[in-house]
């Protein structure tokens, strides 16, 4: 008896100890909005952005995806069959709770979605589409980001990942290592989206997103079934159910398409790559001389325009102050001018080269003050 009581004692504070390492392990799903925090409180991009197109489903119809419905059904999990599987609305609510722009507004007539999607991708611009674009320009939007598809792919299991001596610890300790991720899946799947310039419709930049590896515990792979085997053989013993599987792969996979998407729009790399593609580059920099606006370009700008936040006439003295600042760097031209003191809430800056190039960008001076 006094041996049992000794290996009871020495096994309490092993245990105690591993729940303390492993407690981020076995904690539950993170959440989409805990994910975005981080991505929230960087600057947003200097955007407004119209959001058009859909994650429809593309792929081998005979081939088993991550996100089709399964044969012969007509409705999963209340989605129609042939509907998005990525809902249009969870792909702008991201972009919102992200802050990834100044500005973000969603085409809400999903017909017109799907058609408009077409149409960019052919590249011959019916009137609708003509029109589209320059209601978007009129109201006020610097670029259009286009939801082109959801490549849809299968599901593969990478089998048991290096976490298995952990699992096994767990199981043998505390009997809970069917919470440790053991087991890795990899969905094929990738969702593609890309900028559209609003004069014609052409492509400035696209993005394709991969969910990546994915590892997943006995719980979130197998049924009861599964988790009562485990009370008798390791969890990494006892098999796969497919249903759970997929369930569990689509629904991570999904929440980080999603999260990659605001992550990937808002990092360093895209924002310089934004600007290195649209016919000038137009920031608001803080410089010593105060809040400037500054214009870089390979051609001479021809016009500008100032939209919002200021009157008419002030507005009307900038632009002649920038297009009088015109300086030849590099041979590009640069130009500049200081923010006027007056200038309030959401503004946007409109310029066209002498080749009728036409980029704009949309500031929020308050963030900067």
């Amino acid at each position: 008896m006094n041996g049992s009581i000794t290996a009871a004692n020495r096994r309490g504070p092993l245990a105690a100890m591993l729940i303390t390492l492993l407690a981020p392990l076995m904690s539950g799903c993170v959440s989409t909005t805990d994910e975005l925090l981080g991505v929230a409180a960087l600057p947003p991009l200097d955007r407004a952005v119209l959001v058009s197109g859909g994650a429809f489903s593309v792929g081998n119809p005979s081939e088993r995806g991550t996100f089709r419905l399964p044969a012969g059904s007509s409705v999963e999990e209340g989605r129609p069959q042939g509907e998005e599987p990525i809902a249009f609305s969870a792909v702008v609510d991201v972009l919102q709770r992200g802050s990834v722009f100044q500005r973000v507004a969603a085409d809400t007539d999903p017909a017109r979605r799907r058609r408009l999607l077409s149409q960019l991708q052919s590249g011959s611009l019916p009137q609708e589409a003509v029109d589209f674009l320059r209601q978007a320009r009129e109201d006020g939007f610097d670029l259009l980001l286009l939801i082109e598809e959801l490549q849809d792919g299968p599901i593969e299991s990478q089998g048991t990942n290096g976490r298995w001596p952990v699992t096994f610890a767990t199981w043998i300790l505390l009997g809970v290592g069917a919470f440790i991720p053991d087991r890795t899946f990899e969905s094929r799947s990738a969702l593609r989206v890309s900028f559209r310039e609003l004069q014609t419709g052409e492509e400035v930049d696209s993005i394709l997103l991969v969910p990546g590896p994915i590892d997943l515990s006995l719980t979130e792979r197998s049924d009861l079934i599964g988790f009562m085997m485990s009370i008798v053989v390791p969890p990494f013993w006892v098999g796969d159910d497919e249903e759970v599987v997929n369930r569990s792969v689509r629904d991570t996979s999904e929440r980080r398409l999603l999260v990659s998407l605001a992550r990937e729009l808002k990092s360093d790399i895209r924002r310089r790559r934004l600007g290195e593609r649209e016919v000038a580059a137009i920031s608001l920099q803080d410089l010593r001389s105060g809040p400037t606006i500054v214009v870089e370009a390979e051609e001479a700008l021809s016009v500008a325009k100032l939209v919002g936040g200021v009157d008419d006439d002030v507005g009307e003295e900038f632009v002649r102050q920038l297009m009088a600042s015109r300086q030849l760097q590099g041979g590009r031209s640069r130009y500049e001018a200081l923010v006027p003191p007056s200038l309030r809430g959401r503004f946007q800056l409109r310029v066209g080269t002498l080749r009728g190039g036409v980029s704009s960008s949309t500031f929020r001076l308050e963030e900067r003050r």
